[in-house]
C-alpha cells in the first residue's frame, strides 16, 4: 500500500493566485461538484477546471476547506498539526440519518421481545470483539467456532483465540464502565488495554503500561516503510488526560464550540491512534473507547453495530483515511467521513440480518410443531441448531448468551429434551446438549407461496 503524498502548502499557491483569480477563491467550495472530499493524493490526478493547475485546484479547496472548519481546540493545543473538520452537508446528512435511527423499534419489531434484544445485544457484542481481533491478525478456525469460545467461556487455546476471548471481556468491560456515574480516567484506560492485551501482544509486558521515552514506537507497514511516528512520550499521560475529558464533552470556556457526539466518538478513535499511547494494540484500544464514548453520549445502537466488520473488508481505505489526515495537516474531515460510512454499513447489515432473522422465525413457527410454547431462548437455541447440526450446546453458553441465571438456562435445555428437539450427554466432566437425532424428521416442509 503506497503512502499518500502530502499536498502543497496552499497558502503561497492561493497566494499566486490574489489579484487575478481572487474571484476563483471567493467562490470556492470545500468540495467538489459531487460532494466528494479528495485529498491532493486523489484530486492530482483529475483535470483541473479550465485556467487552473493542479496545484491552484487543490489551494482553492484548501482554501475554502479553512474557511468552514471547525477547529478541535483540545487537539490543536496538544500537537502541531492544524487539527479540526468540515461539516459538510454529506456530514450533516449523515448525522441526521443516525439521530433518527430507531435501532430499538426495529429490535422490537424483529425479535417480538425485550429479552430477545438482550440476547441479540450480547450476540453483536461478540461480533465486534471477533471482527476487531481479525482486523489486528487474528485468525480463528471459523467464526462459529470464535462465538463458542465466547458465550461458554472456554480457556483460550491459542493466542489468536486469546485475542478474540480478551476483547469480548473488554467490550464487557466497557459496557460497565459506561453504566459508572463518572468519566473516564486514564488508570480506566490502562485497565482496559490490560484486558486485551493479557497473553495477546507482541510485546507481551506492554499490556496495560504506557510507552516511554525508551521505546522506539512506530507505526510501519509490512516492508518496513514508517507510516507514522507518535508524539514524543514526555507528556504523554497530560495529553490522555486531555483526550478523556474531551471524550466526555467537557470544554473550557475558550473551547466552546459544540462537537456532535457522534463526531467526538470519532475524533477520539482517531486521537488514540495518532497519539499510539501504548507499544501495542493501539488500533484495539482506540475502537474500544470509541464504543466506550457512543454509550457514554446516549447512543445505544453502538451496542448493535460491529464497526470492525466493515473496516476489516476494505482496511486500506481506513489506514489512508488516517494517513489523509496527518498528510494534510490534521484535517479530520477524511477519517469522519469514513467513519460515518463505516457506520452506514454497519447499521445496513444490521437492518438486513434482522430481517432475515425475523423470516427465518416465522418460517420456523409454521414447520415446527410446538414452536409458538416454546420461550425466545428455547426458539433461538433451535433455530441455531437446525442451521448447525453438528453443533452442541452448554447451559453455561445459553446462559452467558441471554444474559440469564444458570438455572434459567438449564430448565430451558431440560425442556428442550424432553420435547425431543435434543439431547443430553456426558462430555468429559461436562454435559453438553446436541441436536436430537429425530429433529429433522419433525420439521414440516413449508410450502411454497
Amino acid at each position: 500500500m503506497r503512502f499518500p503524498q502530502a499536498p502543497p502548502p496552499y497558502l503561497q499557491l492561493a497566494a499566486s493566485m490574489i489579484p487575478e483569480k481572487l474571484e476563483v477563491l471567493s467562490r470556492a467550495s470545500p468540495v467538489l461538484s459531487d460532494g466528494r472530499y479528495p485529498h491532493w493524493d486523489e484530486l492530482r490526478f483529475r483535470e483541473p477546471p479550465s485556467g487552473l493547475s493542479s496545484g491552484q485546484w487543490w489551494a482553492t479547496l484548501k482554501w475554502a476547506r479553512r474557511q468552514s472548519q471547525t477547529p478541535l481546540t483540545a487537539m490543536k493545543a496538544a500537537y502541531s498539526l492544524n487539527f479540526g473538520f468540515v461539516p459538510t452537508a454529506s456530514i450533516q446528512q449523515t448525522l441526521h440519518d443516525l439521530d433518527r435511527t430507531n435501532v430499538a423499534r426495529e429490535l422490537l419489531h424483529a425479535l417480538g421481545n425485550e429479552d430477545a434484544i438482550a440476547e441479540y445485544r450480547v450476540r453483536q457484542l461478540i461480533e465486534e470483539a471477533i471482527s476487531s481481533s481479525v482486523l489486528e491478525g487474528a485468525r480463528p478456525t471459523t467464526r462459529e467456532l470464535a462465538r463458542q469460545l465466547v458465550r461458554e467461556r472456554r480457556a483460550p487455546a491459542t493466542r489468536d483465540e486469546r485475542m478474540i476471548f480478551n476483547n469480548w471481556r473488554a467490550m464487557k468491560r466497557i459496557v460497565q464502565l459506561r453504566d459508572k456515574d463518572r468519566p473516564l480516567v486514564v488508570e480506566d484506560l490502562l485497565e482496559l488495554h490490560r484486558i486485551l492485551g493479557e497473553d495477546a501482544l507482541d510485546v507481551p509486558e506492554a499490556a496495560g503500561t504506557l510507552r516511554g521515552p525508551e521505546h522506539n514506537v512506530l507505526v510501519e507497514d509490512i516492508e518496513g516503510n514508517v507510516w507514522h511516528t507518535p508524539p514524543p512520550a514526555a507528556g504523554l499521560r497530560t495529553r490522555l488526560e486531555r483526550l478523556l475529558q474531551f471524550a466526555e464533552g467537557g470544554h473550557s470556556a475558550r473551547d466552546a464550540t459544540f462537537i456532535h457526539p457522534i463526531i467526538r466518538a470519532i475524533v477520539v478513535h482517531f486521537w488514540i491512534g495518532y497519539e499510539h499511547p501504548f507499544r501495542d494494540g493501539n488500533g484495539r484500544i482506540a475502537r474500544a473507547i470509541y464504543y466506550w464514548c457512543m454509550l457514554r453520549h446516549g447512543y445505544e445502537m453502538a451496542e448493535f453495530l460491529s464497526i470492525s466488520g466493515p473496516i476489516d473488508r476494505s482496511p486500506k481505505a481506513y489506514y489512508m483515511a488516517f494517513a489523509f489526515t496527518e498528510t494534510d495537516d490534521g484535517d479530520l474531515t477524511y477519517f469522519v467521513l469514513h467513519q460515518l460510512k463505516v457506520m452506514r454499513e454497519a447499521l445496513a447489515e444490521l437492518s438486513a440480518h434482522l430481517h432475515a432473522r425475523a423470516k427465518r422465525m416465522a418460517e420456523l413457527a409454521r414447520s415446527v410443531a410446538g414452536f409458538d410454547a416454546l420461550n425466545h431462548r428455547q426458539r433461538a437455541v433451535l433455530q441455531h441448531a437446525i442451521r448447525h447440526p453438528t453443533h452442541s450446546y452448554t447451559v453455561e453458553g445459553h446462559a452467558e448468551s441471554h444474559r440469564v441465571h444458570y438455572q434459567t438456562a438449564r430448565t430451558d435445555f431440560i425442556d428442550l429434551v424432553k420435547r425431543g428437539y435434543f439431547e443430553a450427554r456426558r462430555v468429559g466432566k461436562g454435559k453438553r446438549y446436541f441436536p436430537s437425532d429425530t429433529l429433522p424428521k419433525r420439521l414440516t416442509p413449508i410450502p411454497p407461496r
